[in-house]
């Protein structure tokens, strides 16, 4: 098999399934990560190569096909035996293990690991002083990957809070963010916004 052509994703929920069509359609070989034997037949409808496994079950990572690219977009699913530390930080670690190694990891991270409140703006200066247990955790993967060799081919994107189509924020969201500033950051109408009393969003398009 020719891992030129591969994709890998880890994580394939709203953001990865719509990477993953993207890529799909750029004429990729797919491949995505699950814990759900129900999930995996829904990726390979999809036209998407399922590979049962877990994260935090470095034994069931050994099989993973090589890709140039990786998608680490991993959630952290509430009510979960793990902690939020076992999913994004050791998950990472033993993805980062035993996965070899890519010529770009892309890692979904959150701009919670800033920490700011009160409606301050953040950009990439800002310093990362996270208050919640998430932003912690998302900043201590940040580390673990700038540390490993594979942090020299990784890109970090800090996301807000995403809702599109198939996706919307839960009512206590709507009289938050009747007064939120939104600027359209490119054509297709996805938009980032922020509310005084929301975290900072997404949208995402139907695409």
């Amino acid at each position: 098999m020719n891992s030129t052509s591969n994709r890998l994703i880890f994580g394939c929920g709203y953001l990865g399934r719509r990477v993953a069509r993207r890529w799909l359609q750029e004429g990729h070989r797919v491949h995505a990560v699950t814990r759900f034997p129900a999930r995996a037949a829904e990726f390979l409808r999809e036209g998407i190569e399922p590979h049962v496994a877990d994260i935090t079950d470095p034994g069931s990572l050994r099989q993973l096909p090589e890709a140039t690219t990786v998608l680490f977009a991993v959630g952290f699913a509430r009510g979960s035996s793990n902690t939020i530390d076992d999913v994004f930080v050791e998950g990472l670690r033993n993805v980062l293990n035993l996965l070899p190694a890519a010529e770009r990891f892309i890692h979904i991270s959150s701009s919670g690991v800033y920490g700011q409140q009160n409606g301050l703006w953040v950009d990439e200066s800002s310093p990362c002083r996270p208050v919640r247990a998430g932003g912690r955790a998302c900043l201590g993967a940040e580390q673990l990957l700038m540390r490993h060799a594979q942090g020299q081919r990784a890109v970090v994107l800090r996301l807000a809070g995403l809702y599109g189509p198939g996706r919307i924020p839960r009512p206590l969201w709507a009289s938050a963010t009747r007064s939120a500033t939104c600027a359209r950051v490119n054509p297709s109408g996805s938009a980032l916004c922020f509310a005084p009393r929301a975290p900072a969003t997404i949208q995402g398009d139907a695409s």
